[in-house]
């Protein structure tokens, strides 16, 4: 069963702890509508998936602890990243400077 989900880049445990982690987000911060909580675990989840694995190198833990972690600050690490792509502007043209 987790092998077409593997070919998709999905790791079951990673996932798991990364909805428990959105879980505890929407209960900590007191999130009260339903597509509030929705996201936080959805976002929680998906961010826990991709990024357990690299933050557990980073921080020296489990990769279910890291992704954890990881899903409880999925939704601050997104708006985050969000707001820093905002301002980012890779190809800015008439720079003054001869560029």
């Amino acid at each position: 069963m987790n092998g077409w989900l593997h070919e998709l880049g999905i790791v079951v445990p990673n996932l798991v702890a990364g909805f428990a982690g959105g879980v505890v987000n929407a209960l900590v911060f007191r999130r009260a509508d339903a597509l509030s909580i929705i996201g936080s675990v959805v976002v929680g989840s998906l961010t826990a998936n991709y990024l357990g694995d690299p933050v557990s190198k980073m921080i020296g833990t489990t990769p279910h602890v890291a992704a954890f972690l990881v899903g409880m600050g999925g939704m601050a690490f997104v708006q985050g990243l969000i707001e820093a792509m905002k301002g980012w502007r890779p190809f800015k043209t008439g720079g003054g400077n001869g560029q």
